[in-house]
């Protein structure tokens, strides 16, 4: 995504309130003249059940009004896609818009524990990653007024969302926050105020600081402020958005393979799953 061509997003639509947040987001990211595309997916096994004029009406009445009663920006056209599945559609979709990445909703709201917080489509689509992946709580009606915020980790799973992240904060006139989490070393079975282990913590402070300035270097991010702290990575980068008003968090992620897409939960998936502002999950790889 590049600051000298006007981006354009897909913007994923359904009936229910999840896809509410999307919208919202969606007239954030209008507010720097960027395209959006609202995409509602037919899929193929309704069609013999209702008709696709009538369902198109509906998700169109829908956006008119959101729009209206949250003095939102629509989207700047429409276009239903017939597909198998839904993510199947939205990928589609961003291939044919050249989309610079896609925006969903979740099925959680902010103050909700639900055992299913993102929702079947979206959990599919942060395992395939076709594009940068946005995911908004479906009870967002405003934008964080703070920054935007690049998670990092320290492996080149983040370098791609750095660029993301830049442009994105440059487009809106936002400042870039840094923040990384490291691990919380700590055992029931040594006491907090132990001499060697105060020693050793604040040894493995330094260090982790000292890898945080390299990285940032490296990256010609140094001058761009920095958090760290330590604990749970989808914890604390929760905790780091709601502290910082943050407009947006960027993580970066890898693709995994079929055993790692069946069985593993990426910090990306859970943080998406779990934060009070938008969350962009930026593949590896991408340009």
């Amino acid at each position: 995504m590049s600051t000298e061509h006007k981006p354009t997003w897909v913007v994923g639509l359904d009936l229910d309130e999840r896809c509410l947040g999307a919208l919202v987001f969606a007239s954030w990211l209008a507010e720097a003249g960027d395209t959006t595309v609202g995409v509602h997916v037919l899929e193929a096994w309704t069609r013999p059940h209702i008709r696709s004029e009538t369902v198109l009406a509906k998700v169109d009445d829908m956006v008119v009004r959101t729009a209206k009663a949250l003095g939102l920006t629509r989207p700047t056209r429409m276009s239903p896609i017939e597909a198998v599945q839904a993510e199947e559609g939205l990928t589609a979709a961003c291939t044919a818009e050249r989309a610079s990445g896609l925006v969903i909703g979740r099925v959680a709201r902010t103050d909700q524990v639900p055992f299913t917080r993102l929702g079947v489509v979206a959990r599919r689509l942060l395992r395939e990653l076709p594009a940068p992946v946005i995911v908004v709580p479906p009870d967002q009606t405003t934008i964080g007024g703070g920054p935007v915020i690049l998670a990092i980790d320290l492996t080149d799973t983040t370098e791609a969302a750095v660029s993301f992240a830049r442009t994105l904060a440059a487009r809106h006139h936002r400042p870039l926050e840094i923040v990384h989490v490291g691990h919380r070393r700590r055992s029931s079975f040594i006491p907090d105020f132990n001499p060697s282990w105060v020693v050793a913590r604040d040894e493995y402070h330094d260090f982790v600081v000292s890898a945080v300035n390299a990285w940032t270097a490296k990256h010609g991010l140094a001058d761009i402020l920095q958090h760290v702290m330590y604990g749970d990575p989808a914890d604390e980068l929760a905790r780091a958005a709601t502290s910082r008003k943050a407009a947006l968090v960027v993580v970066g992620s890898r693709h995994l393979g079929l055993v790692g897409r069946a069985f593993l939960s990426s910090t990306a998936s859970v943080l998406a799953g779990l934060a009070s502002c938008p969350v962009a999950v930026v593949p590896s790889g991408y340009r």
